[in-house]
């Protein structure tokens, strides 16, 4: 049931807060754009909170509430081809005196898809494997609702050092509503704290810690009692695995909640220099080390699976401050190397009826490998109090994914690559109090790769049986990343200032991707609608 009370009570919240922010200053906001505030200063989109010092205004906050629609065919396995969405959010940058500056943010998200099947997993692409339905004839609609909370601050302990720290948390409610049901509940943290320190006015240093811990149990079920078998298929990946039926024991046991749960621990390094005093090149280069399992570690119940991986990230930004105009270059790669185990164990019975399990080894299921590199560039011009007449974008970004899925002697390969280019331009018109905004933008996309490609070990005996696949997945995911796609977008947005502290806006935008030769998805479009009524202080 669609929860009005949370929304309002988040709606409240935010108002409130934001509010509250306001009446502490008196400077002139009304025109002011959060995104360029955001954009404007590498550090405040770095993972190091010490970064928050170098907040060019006192204070900005928005409080919105929005609604979505999104139809059409043309989507992956696991989306929906009928899907709305309705949510609330408050953001706000806050410098408390010259040495302290917070960040907050607090959103609601409701999402509910129709006639949806796939995977059982909320993100599928950060899983170590997947659990699909091996039939894809037990569509049913799904629901989600998201809540995400961040706060952050920075301090000055000292004239040239700053400490900071942000703890980011997201929970999750995710279900299906038709046989063979599940039940998502998702719990998600992430915690870092750094230190920033800048030796003379041309180089900044920075330095953070990171931590990440996330559980996201399942539970699987049917409605009732019913002779009808449901059976799932355990993707080691490319959707080549096992199938499993509902029941009794393993990944798909009834009546019991399974977690796949991740532990990160990591850290990123900062150097920002100041090469004139209107051009300056921010670096970050970060690491992470995840490991984690699926099932419940205890002697009596079953830890199906573990898996690590290990991942790099880097990002510069090249920034140029002109009068009235601002120009930044960004690029970045990141990998990650996950590696999946499959426990073999035995339930055995101890005297007094107690059971217990015992492991006998592992098998090496997944071998994945995920890239991505990205450029782009992204010019402000006419600059006013914080708000550009014309903002130009252009960007490239490419991924891959290998992936090596084994159940011996038998394994799959698949490689996926693909290039998506953007190109948007943003005017606004400012007439009195009015301001009216005008959006298009364009990109195309484009990849290739092999689905899949299978070989053996060693000879199989006759004896043994093959791997289970879902083909109808496999070929939908596939032609779903690498199909030529055309992607437009138009927005509108009009704004008022209602004094010299609060601007109130309304905005409107529209999106279309228009696949060519699909053969293997249920359709070539999908059309994206969004409606936003908020304000900033």
């Amino acid at each position: 049931m669609f929860a009005y009370k949370k929304i309002f009570f988040l709606a409240l919240w935010g108002g409130a807060y934001c509010s509250a922010l306001v009446a502490q200053s008196s400077d002139s906001i009304s025109r002011r754009s959060f995104s360029y505030i955001r954009q404007s200063e590498a550090w405040l989109q770095s993972e190091n909170a010490a970064g928050l010092r170098e907040l060019p205004v006192e204070h900005i906050s928005i409080a919105e509430i929005y609604a979505g629609k999104q139809d059409g065919k043309f989507v992956n396995y696991n989306q929906s081809a009928n899907s709305y969405e309705l949510g609330a959010e408050t953001e706000s940058f806050y410098r408390l005196n010259p040495k302290i500056v917070f960040y907050g943010k607090i959103s609601y998200n409701y999402f509910l898809g129709k006639n949806m099947a796939g995977s059982v997993f909320i993100h599928p692409e950060d899983a170590p494997f997947d659990i699909v339905e091996a039939s894809d004839e037990n569509r049913g609609n799904k629901t989600q609702e998201t809540y995400h909370l961040i706060g952050a601050v920075s301090a000055d302990i000292a004239p040239k050092v700053t400490l900071g720290g942000k703890v980011d948390y997201t929970a999750s409610n995710y279900a299906k509503q038709k046989d063979l049901r599940h039940v998502n509940k998702l719990l998600d943290m992430n915690v870092t704290a750094g230190v920033n320190y800048r030796p003379n006015r041309w180089v900044e240093l920075g330095a953070n810690y990171y931590y990440r811990r996330s559980t996201e149990g399942v539970l699987l079920s049917v409605y009732g009692t019913t002779d009808r078998i449901y059976k799932s298929l355990i993707s080691y990946g490319a959707f080549f695995g096992t199938t499993e039926q509902f029941g009794e024991d393993g990944y798909t046991k009834s009546n019991e909640e399974k977690p796949m749960f991740n532990e990160y621990h990591g850290g990123a390094f900062q150097l920002k220099v100041n090469i004139r005093p209107q051009l300056s090149l921010f670096n970050e280069l970060s690491y992470k080390s995840r490991s984690g399992y699926y099932g419940k570690k205890s002697t009596i119940t079953v830890r199906y699976s573990d898996h690590e991986s290990t991942s790099w990230a880097y990002n510069a930004t090249l920034t140029l401050s002109e009068r009235k105009n601002l120009h930044q270059l960004t690029a970045g790669f990141s990998t990650e190397k996950l590696n999946n185990l499959e426990n073999i164990y035995r339930s055995e019975n101890l005297e007094g009826g107690k059971n217990t399990i015992n492991y006998y080894g592992t098998l090496d299921t997944t071998d994945k490998t995920v890239k991505k590199i990205r450029a782009a560039y992204t010019g402000n011009f006419g600059i006013s109090d914080f708000c550009p007449t014309w903002v130009l974008r252009g960007g490239i970004e490419y991924y891959s994914r290998d992936i090596k899925a084994s159940l011996y002697p038998y394994y799959r390969k698949q490689d996926i690559h693909q290039t998506a280019f953007q190109l948007s331009g943003e005017r606004n018109f400012v007439c009195g109090k009015d301001m009216f905004s005008v959006l298009l933008g364009a990109g195309y996309v484009s990849g290739g790769g092999n689905a899949q490609k299978d070989g053996y070990y060693a000879t199989p005996s006759e004896s043994q049986t093959p791997p289970k696949t879902m083909d109808t997945y496999l070929y939908r995911e596939y032609e779903y990343l690498t199909c030529n796609q055309l992607k437009a977008e138009a927005g509108v947005k009009y704004a008022r200032s209602i004094g010299k502290t609060i601007q109130g806006y309304t905005s409107f935008r529209y999106a279309l991707t228009k696949a060519t030769d699909v053969k293997y998805l249920e359709g070539d479009q999908r059309h994206e609608l969004r409606l936003t009524v908020g304000c900033t202080f």
